[in-house]
């Protein structure tokens, strides 16, 4: 029995779906990290998530934003995608707003603890699009589809040899000039 090749759609999800769910694994081990105090003790370090958290829940809103508004870019991303990350967006904003004012109730634990349910969130939000996006595929992945298709169709074609042009006879007589 040989076995079927398989298609380049079913590749490029497969692909896709997998290495969403690497970063699920991802975000899953750092949040449980997190909340088990392996990691995240160094003040400096909390501080420094905190900015990044702060510019990153902002961009998170413009470019949701950006996705609605803009015809062009709607075709090549998901709405879905890009709403699920505003309530993660507004959470961290909150969070490390909370963090720059050095309320009394903010502690160290605390603050892991918040950070651990935000890395738990994007986990879930990965995972949801890893299933999602198998069976109904981002437009940036069906154009890249049809790119890839296109190309195969081309590499499939067999060139057929292409014939010598007929050899010019030479005439060994010299031309007489005309008087």
């Amino acid at each position: 029995m040989a076995k079927e090749k398989m298609s380049i759609e079913k590749k490029t999800k497969l692909i896709y779906s997998i290495e969403l769910l690497v970063f699920v694994v991802i975000f899953i081990v750092i949040a449980t990290l997190e909340i088990l105090g392996i990691i995240g003790k160094r003040e400096i370090m909390l501080i420094i998530f905190n900015w990044v958290t702060i510019f990153g829940g902002t961009w998170l809103i413009v470019d949701f934003f950006w996705v609605l508004f803009s015809k062009k870019r709607r075709k090549k991303n998901s709405l879905l995608d890009k709403a699920l990350l505003l309530p993660l967006a507004v959470y961290f904003i909150t969070f490390d707003i909370l963090c720059f004012c050095n309320l009394s109730f903010i502690t160290l634990e605390f603050r892991r603890l918040m950070m651990a349910i935000g890395f738990y969130y994007v986990a879930a939000i990965y995972l949801f699009q890893a299933i999602y996006h198998y069976y109904k595929p981002v437009p940036m992945m069906l154009q890249a589809i049809e790119e890839a298709k296109q190309e195969e169709e081309k590499e499939k074609q067999v060139e057929l040899p292409k014939e010598e042009p007929p050899a010019e006879e030479t005439n060994n007589e010299e031309e007489k000039p005309q008087d």
